[in-house]
């Protein structure tokens, strides 16, 4: 299967394991492509609110700052391409092509235009405390390009990320479409593990027949839901037990008058997951 990866390269500090997992996807999907997106931030939008009040950065500081950043961003591709068994820059035959793209502009714009034009996305997971262009961009990506959103812990990744997969099940088409997107690359997977969750009054359900539809043997595991314990916790906590090296699941959002607002297993798996999660909305 060819394909074109969207590596989406933001903090300086999480863009080797973003890259190393745009790697690896590469290998699996056997994509012939890898474009490494670093968006420079105007200073407009660097606006910040402090006690009420709007703080604009100097031009010139704000625009220092920014080169600092991508210039680390770049080194950090430069270091990447250099080591062995890295991507080339021109495509041979049997190889993956890689290139630097460095624009200036609003990352969420940026995003969905050069996201729909790629198979699959790989972004690092958004910061506790970060910028405002993160959080669009990560929303850009998950809810508005129609493509498999890769997110990248800050923690180190597995060294075999796609041999053990955790699959968190849910029957509805979000989901559907996650798996089915997963399971075109992720078929081989040495082991795969759905995590479907089941309230003390139901009735427990069985293994989805999208597995066996594809030929791709799974093992089912049932999570009790209650409101003591959050299940994007216990789903979490499932896979790493697992020792899963990749938690599959279908994005959620409510729709609201400004945007999207995440659902909650989507935002605690944006806020804590600690190894790499594959979302589709």
């Amino acid at each position: 299967m060819s394909g074109v990866i969207l590596a989406l390269l933001d903090r300086p500090s999480a863009a080797p394991k973003v890259l190393a997992a745009a790697r690896r996807a590469a290998q699996l999907m056997g994509a012939t492509r890898i474009n490494v997106l670093a968006i420079r931030t105007p200073p407009i939008d660097m606006v910040t609110a402090t006690e009420g009040f709007l703080s604009f950065p100097d031009d010139g500081e704000a625009r220092a700052a920014e080169g600092r950043r991508i210039a680390a961003l770049a080194a950090a591709f430069q270091d990447w391409s250099r080591e062995s068994g890295a991507p080339s820059a021109r495509r041979e035959p049997g190889t993956t092509a890689a290139e630097w793209i460095e624009l200036e502009g609003w990352a969420d714009q940026l995003v969905d235009e050069w996201g729909e034009r790629s198979d699959l996305i790989v972004l690092q997971r958004p910061a506790a405390n970060g910028t405002e262009p993160e959080r669009r961009a990560v929303h850009a990506a998950l809810f508005d390009t129609g493509r498999p959103v890769l997110v990248v812990p800050e923690e180190a990744l597995p060294s075999g990320l796609g041999e053990r997969v955790a699959v968190a099940w849910r029957n509805d088409a979000r989901t559907t479409q996650a798996v089915l997107g997963a399971l075109r690359w992720l078929g081989g997977a040495a082991e795969m593990h759905v995590m479907a969750g089941a309230k003390r009054w139901e009735t427990p359900p069985a293994l989805p027949p999208i597995f066996s539809e594809h030929s791709v043997p799974a093992t089912l595991h049932v999570l009790p839901m209650s409101g003591q314990r959050a299940f994007g916790e216990a789903l979490l906590a499932r896979a790493r037990a697992l020792q899963a090296d990749l938690l599959v699941l279908g994005a959620f959002a409510h729709p609201m008058l400004f945007g999207p607002i995440l659902g909650g297993v989507t935002k605690h798996m944006l806020a804590h997951a600690d190894l790499p999660v594959l979302m589709r909305y």
